[in-house]
């Protein structure tokens, strides 16, 4: 049975375009000069004001930077392709620097010995630190959670080399599975790519943004609602309509069995809105469809008895099982339709080419297994070091091919079912604590796929494929920069950290809210461990079966209406928190598509930039105002 992933609706290939010959010296510059401001402010902004800029699907730094560069777009002497590139490069190098990359692993550095000083949980497992890559000067690791210190570098020389390294392999194995799904997603299955949507009409000189008046209405919807909201945090007698989401099931749902409902997060968040618009119809209908049917599924449990606390029930729907084994599958069926088709592709380009695939699948090879070495060097079995890597690959490649198809403003795995999860739920009886150690510092990379850069390449390479960049150039160029926003990342984030105090009120609490849960989850498991997690694997199972099910419906039968990547969706974050911007996007669409026909749906689309747009140039705004004015300001996100 071969359940390859189905296609998505596309116009048709692009004809062959004018190609970028060459970076020419000035632009490289512009480049590494803007990395360099952003990395600075991504730092400062979200350790020590905690204002969100990089965890989107579209990140505000580079949006804003693709803004200001097609106004002075003249002025900088560059032109479509040059804007564009500079784009696509600083949005792939950025994620390394957040969260699921440094940002995590630096507070994990120093946790267990700093904590373990006020918590005697983890007295226990300080002996396992010795071979650890982790922080173990006693003044360096207070320094870091009490701040007022500059960097102590010597003492950080291990973890910073260790974890550089692991990461950059990390992004040499998205870079050459990049290099290999291009063609694959891009023309034969012709994917939309709905983030990729912005950039390109941001860009386009035949659409002319700037003169629509559609353009600048929706532009000055969330320009008033979020100043709004801002204005209101500080003076709250200005009236303002809440935009982030918040749980209205305590409104709703008083009585049995629909207080059985886990929560109804309601959010009108105007760039999410923006997003969803451009995603195919069939896929918005699907994800509304099983986020329908996840949530419908506890108060049917609840009808039937089956709840209660304490108990393998309490776990129904094992809705983070279901989303582990869905994801895996997904990022599976992928891989799966690679290797049908790769014969074919391979002969459908030239020679030369051809040798650059090669050498790609032999990148993406050789770094998964090196990355699986350093995992092994610090006392991880080799078989627990594989699945946890191959699991993580499948989180990050389905990520990328949600993000391919269904947009969304975040892109959020499995939340408690992590890959270190997995297989500690199949292999419990394997890990000792030392594993278990081990372990937890590499949950600080694994816990999030925000930090990895496959979904930000693929978008990047249809950009490039969309004006005439060659995939080489971009890979290449954003393998280099990598390297440089990783230095820098590490150069601010710790000035900031040390500076501050990681464990004070006056740093970011999600980062150290999320080593918590790392650390608190390796802890649960050392102190209840269980030799198969059978309950936990049958709903893995479930997920896995009918993630391929669908995927498999899907490419049968034509009038199938489902999507497998609603499913894939529909317990996480991604839907929770945002399935009433996709539901009036999907609502607005289906009525403008039924009564306007492609002509009206294609003039509505500069509304839609226009308020997505808007939503992230206003937020970045009022970031500039709170530093420049050195107070705290409303938080749009959460």
């Amino acid at each position: 049975m071969n359940a390859a992933l189905p296609k998505a609706s596309s116009p048709s290939q692009p004809e062959p375009r004018p190609r970028l010959a060459g970076v020419r010296p000035h632009v490289a510059a512009l480049i590494f000069l803007l990395q360099a401001l952003i990395v600075w402010w991504v730092a400062d902004s979200e350790i020590l004001r905690s204002i969100y800029f990089i965890c989107y699907s579209l990140m505000m730094p580079t949006v804003l930077y693709l803004l200001l560069g097609r106004v002075l777009q003249h002025r900088l002497r560059l032109d479509r392709r040059e804007l564009l590139f500079g784009y696509v490069v600083l949005t792939c190098t950025l994620p390394i620097i957040g969260f699921g990359g440094i940002r995590f692993l630096m507070v994990g550095m120093g946790y267990l010995s700093y904590f373990a000083t006020t918590q005697p949980q983890w007295v226990k497992y300080l002996p396992y630190l010795g071979s650890l890559p982790v922080l173990h000067d006693a003044q360096a690791i207070r320094a870091f959670y009490n701040g007022g210190s500059p960097v102590p570098w010597r003492a950080w020389l291990v973890p910073i080399g260790f974890w550089s390294v692991y990461l950059l392999l990390l992004q040499g194995l998205w870079i050459g599975l990049a290099a290999l799904l291009r063609r694959l997603w891009i023309h034969e299955e012709r994917l939309t790519f709905p983030i990729a949507v912005l950039p390109l009409q941001l860009t386009d000189p035949q659409v002319r943004l700037f003169r629509r008046p559609l353009f600048w209405l929706g532009f000055a919807i969330p320009v008033a609602l979020q100043s709004l909201l801002a204005l209101h945090d500080w003076f709250p007698s200005i009236p303002a309509f809440q935009l982030k989401s918040y749980d209205i099931k305590p409104f709703l749902f008083t009585t049995p069995p629909w207080n059985a409902f886990p929560d109804l997060q309601l959010g009108f968040y105007p760039m999410a809105i923006g997003l969803a618009y451009f995603v195919p119809s069939s896929v918005s209908f699907s994800c509304l469809f099983f986020w329908l049917t996840a949530k419908l599924s506890y108060p049917i449990g609840a009808m039937l008895g089956v709840e209660g606390g304490g108990s393998q029930a309490a776990r129904f729907p094992f809705k983070d099982e279901q989303a582990a084994g869905a994801w895996i599958a997904f990022g599976g069926l992928a891989l799966w339709a690679l290797r049908q088709r790769w014969a074919g592709l391979v002969q459908s380009v030239a020679s030369e080419e051809r040798r650059a695939l090669r050498q790609m699948s032999l990148l993406a090879a050789g770094c998964l297994l090196a990355a699986a070495a350093l995992m092994i060097a610090v006392g991880i079995p080799w078989l627990i070091a594989a699945g946890i890597l191959a699991i993580y690959a499948a989180f990050v490649l389905s990520g990328a091919r949600i993000r391919a198809e269904a947009g969304s403003i975040w892109t959020f795995g499995p939340v408690n079912w992590t890959p270190d999860r997995v297989m500690n739920g199949l292999l419990g009886s394997q890990v000792n604590n030392q594993v278990l150690v081990a372990e937890g510092h590499f949950y600080s990379v694994h816990i999030d796929v925000r930090g990895q850069s496959l979904p930000y390449q693929m978008e990047g390479l249809k950009i490039g494929d969309t004006v005439g960049i060659p995939w080489q150039t971009v890979l290449k160029w954003v393998a280099v920069g990598t390297v440089t926003a990783l230095a820098l990342g590490w150069w601010f984030s710790l000035a900031d950290f040390y500076s501050v105090g990681a464990a004070t009120a006056k740093s970011n609490t999600y980062v150290m809210v999320k080593t918590d849960i790392g650390m608190n989850e390796m802890d649960r498991f050392a102190s209840n461990r269980i030799m198969f997690d059978w309950p936990g694997m049958k709903g893995v199972l479930f997920g896995a079966g009918l993630t391929t099910l669908l995927a498999w419906l899907r490419t049968r039968l034509l009038f199938f209406p489902l999507h497998p990547v609603g499913y894939v969706l529909c317990n996480t974050y991604s839907m929770s928190s945002f399935f009433m911007p996709f539901l009036i996007a999907w609502t607005v669409k289906v009525l403008v598509q039924r009564y306007g026909g492609n002509a009206v749906y294609r003039r509505s689309l500069a509304f839609f930039v226009g308020l997505t747009l808007g939503d992230i140039v206003i937020q970045a705004a009022w970031a500039i105002i709170g530093k420049v004015l050195n107070v705290p300001i409303y938080q749009f996100l959460s």
